[in-house]
């Protein structure tokens, strides 16, 4: 019986200890979904487009689209465009499409290879790029970092 007091007592300490520190230094996820529950309209707003960004940028797109119906499309839509992975797939076939690639076509696949984890195929873009134009300077250097 002594033993269930004691552990019943350091657990409601533990517990005491993590809603306290939680209210006083929350972290981002709980900050916006604090911000979130706000009555207030534009913090509730903002809370909701934090907490979409931070879904997105650690590729939950599924519950990320739970918070799109209360967002403003316009601002979303740009970052989908330029993140989401089926959108990117799509550049990127349509950038492999196409029948004349200019060395920005190139450079483009690259940076959509990369954030696809595409590492050798970026590679491979950038190399194809550097063919294209010997002498532009952006596509030299990052050619001569990924020789490296």
């Amino acid at each position: 019986m002594k033993i269930k007091i004691i552990f019943l007592f350091l657990l409601t300490l533990f517990l005491i200890f993590n809603v306290y520190s939680l209210e006083k230094n929350p972290d981002i996820y709980t900050q916006a979904k604090i911000n979130l529950s706000q009555i207030d309209g534009s913090s509730s707003y903002l809370g909701r487009l934090n907490l979409w960004h931070l879904l997105v940028q650690n590729n939950d797109w599924e519950n990320a689209a739970t918070l799109e119906l209360k967002l403003n499309q316009d601002q979303i839509k740009n970052y989908k465009l330029t993140h989401q992975p089926s959108e990117l797939q799509k550049k990127i076939d349509e950038l492999k499409n196409k029948s004349e690639k200019t060395t920005d076509d190139y450079l483009e696949l690259s940076r959509i290879q990369s954030i696809l984890g595409f590492s050798n195929q970026a590679i491979d873009s950038i190399k194809k790029a550097h063919q294209l134009d010997l002498i532009r300077s952006d596509v030299d250097r990052l050619f001569y970092q990924t020789s490296q």
